[in-house]
């Protein structure tokens, strides 16, 4: 990797990150730089086809302070990759490995993933009986699983004072 002519890495299965001078040892993109490349990535990005469905590969990059909405803005990547479903990153990749194609079929198990777009794989909860309370989405698993076991929820010490 040369570091003097990288503008952005890509770290782990879905984050992406500038090599931003006085951040990174070798940073190359000046802080005055950062949105207009950040916006470019992702344009590009989501502009990326499957050769061989026509389909899109992306369905959405967000920036940091998008999915980072409570707190920490300094930690994490620039930006979050979210694949369609049936497109992801290689594992190779992930690991820091650069493939020499952009696309391949995936020829491993694949038993489980967490990086594509949430509403193209929105997750599947199983249970060895019908549930008492639906679960419509991730926003009220716990008060349904709380209600299976009779537990208050949320718990009444939780709550703030309505003063």
């Amino acid at each position: 990797m040369d570091w003097s002519r990288t503008q952005a890495y890509g770290l782990g299965l879905t984050g992406l990150y500038l090599n931003q001078a006085g951040r990174e040892i070798a940073g190359t993109v000046p802080e005055s730089q950062r949105d207009l490349l950040l916006g470019e990535i992702s344009r590009r990005l989501s502009r990326v086809v499957d050769p061989e469905t026509g389909a899109p590969a992306v369905a959405r990059v967000q920036r940091r302070q998008d999915y980072r909405n409570r707190g920490a803005l300094e930690v994490g990547p620039d930006l979050v990759v979210e694949f369609t479903g049936g497109t992801r990153n290689s594992d190779g990749s992930a690991g820091g490995k650069v493939p020499g194609e952009i696309f391949t079929n995936n020829t491993s198990l694949w038993s489980g993933d967490h990086i594509m777009d949430h509403a193209a794989v929105p997750g599947v909860l199983f249970t060895n009986r019908p549930l008492g309370r639906p679960v419509s989405g991730l926003q009220n698993l716990a008060a349904a699983l709380a209600a299976e076991f009779g537990v208050a929820f949320p718990p009444p010490d939780s709550v703030p004072d309505q003063d």
